[in-house]
Formats: structure tokens, sequence, C-alpha cells
């Protein structure tokens, strides 16, 4: 589908978007299916927001907004004509792509981790411990519940909202009628190592909904209400060093193929991972890259797969190279 002519011989199957971001990706998002235009868009802890049109034969730079703090999740609603976005200072800001204006439609006291689209309202959660319902076209706070701990990751597949908290809790909540707390549970493996992404998988042959929690250990747990301890965890973006010791690296991401139920893992070693359902076996493995994977996502048709290169210090600032910049590909996605 695309052209390139990246160094490696993965990168020349893949192809680079133009114009990326001056520093890491810190939120990578396709628009939805449901969406009038294919578009892709990149927050960046270099505070700004770009975004990008997926044509059949390149992908064109559109436009690219500055922000007051560092955009960590990035929202589309159905029909593609708004952003919304999370930010390190706590704003809950909406992208009017047709008037290309911001508008601040709620905050938090602390960063907001995450931000998420619901049909017509938008969930967020957040560093100051709670979780808010907003009704974006007036700007008004519908709901707040209150978590154990900061919000570190979640995600939401209607009517189920999942939050994983800094203190190993795992909270989920129903939506109608809600939001209602259903469960909360301990997340699955050692309490030391973080949750970093969170994905919902809804079984096709059940319903069942399950969630995957990434871990800074090179492991995805899954866990639902059913298994509430958590199934086998899948060991990933691990790797046997020279001196034969095992590295861990951190899976920056999981994402859920909406359309296939296949599943994306990208991690700090530079590598992406491409999973059956429910991370039934893998189907693929990227070539080492010579930077960490920050971000990742999948297009609404599940064709498209987005991965973004850039440091993500989880090797400290001695490995910090300034000579490489941030890169983001687009490939098709394997099934």
């Amino acid at each position: 589908m695309y052209q390139a002519s990246q160094k490696s011989a993965e990168q020349r199957k893949d192809y680079e978007l133009p114009d990326p971001p001056s520093d890491s990706v810190s939120a990578l998002e396709f628009a939805p299916g449901t969406s009038s235009w294919d578009g892709i868009c990149a927050g960046s802890w270099d505070q700004s927001v770009r975004l990008w049109e997926v044509q059949s034969d390149r992908v064109e730079p559109k436009v690219l907004k500055a922000l007051d703090g560092v955009p960590l999740d990035a929202a589309w609603n159905d029909s593609g004509s708004k952003i919304y976005l999370a930010d390190t200072n706590g704003s809950v800001v909406e992208w009017d792509l047709e008037s290309n204006q911001l508008r601040k439609v709620g905050a938090h006291e602390r960063g907001a981790r995450t931000c998420h689209w619901v049909g017509s309202y938008l969930m967020t959660t957040s560093w100051d411990r709670t979780i808010k319902f907003w009704d974006p076209r007036t700007a008004s706070e519908l709901a707040t519940k209150d978590l154990p701990e900061r919000s570190f990751a979640a995600d939401v597949l209607h009517p189920v909202a999942v939050v994983a908290c800094a203190d190993q809790s795992v909270l989920a909540f129903s939506l109608d009628g809600g939001p209602v707390e259903q469960a909360r549970l301990s997340c699955p493996g050692l309490g030391n190592h973080q949750v970093r992404s969170l994905a919902i998988l809804q079984s096709n042959a059940t319903g069942q909904m399950s969630w995957f929690l990434a871990k800074t250990n090179g492991v995805v747990y899954e866990q639902s209400l059913t298994k509430r301890s958590g199934c086998l965890p899948t060991r990933c973006h691990r790797s046997v060093g020279l001196d034969g010791y095992l590295d861990t690296h951190v899976v920056n991401e999981v994402k859920v193929n909406r359309v296939t139920g296949n599943m994306a893992t990208v991690g700090s070693d530079g590598v992406f991972c491409f999973w059956g359902n429910r991370m039934a076996g893998k189907l693929m493995q990227s070539q080492v890259h010579d930077q960490p994977i920050t971000r990742c996502s999948i297009s609404g048709d599940g064709q498209l797969f987005a991965y973004a290169l850039g440091y993500d210090w989880s090797r400290g600032h001695e490995h910090f190279d300034p000579n490489k910049k941030p890169q983001i590909f687009l490939r098709p996605f394997v099934n």
C-alpha cells in the first residue's frame, strides 16, 4: 500500500509519517471506523498534537496545535470531527477540527492520564485519584467516582470501563445506568511492576469481556470478573542478553484490533508484536528497532498499524541519544 525508503529491511516495508514531533510520542490514535474520513493524530512530549490524513497512496500532514501541557491521551468522537485530549496539567481539551479551535471542556486537580469517548460523553481518569464523566457540549461534569490511587491506565468498551491504579488495584465499572463500580480486584503479578497500558476485549463466542494489563516487566496479564486472579501471563518483550541473563522490557502499550480480535504490543526493547485472539500465539515479531516504541494504534477498519519510535527513559538519562529523532510508521496489520 505504501512505499518508503528507510534504512532497515523492516522499515522499508513501512511508511514513515512526514513532519513528526520533535519529542517522543505520548498519544497515538487513528480516527474510528465510524469517522467520515481517515486520519491519525499524535500527541507529544513537546506539548503539541499533530494530525495527518491517511490516503490510499500517502499520508498528508494537515495541522498541528501547541498545548499548555503534555497530552497523555487522545480520543476521537464518532464522526471524526473532534479530538479530545487529556494533559499533564489536568486539562481536558476539545479540538474542533472544522474550526481548528481548542476549547477546555473539563479539568482535574492533577494530570489527566486517560481520555475516552463513550458515545455522547467523555470519560477521563487522573492522577488526582478520580474518574470523571463530561458533557463536552456544555463543558459540564456529569459524574465523578473516587479511585483508591492515581490512574495509570484505563480502557472503555461499552458498557464496561476498567481502570488500573498505582496501588495495583483494578476497578471495573458498569456504564449502563451508572457509572456503578462492579468490582475492585488486585492486579495479577508482582506488585513492584507498574501497569503501563490496559485493553478490553469482548469474546465473539460468549460476549464476555476480559482485559489485558501490560506491565513494566515484559508481561501481559489477562483478567476478568470471572477470573479475578488472572489467567496465565503472556511473557513478551523479554530477551536473553549476551551475559546469559534475562532482560525484561517495559510493555508500553497493548491494543486490540476491534475488527479481528487479534492484538498488538509494543515495548521499550524497540519491538512490536502481533498476537492472535486473547494473545493465543504470536503472529509475528518485528526486528529490534534502534529506539523504544512508545505508542501504537490500530485503524478503525483493522487494516493498518501505527507505531512510534522515541526514547521512553526506561533505561535512564545516560542512554538518551539526542541524535535519534522520533519517528512514526504505518504498516499493514498482520492477521
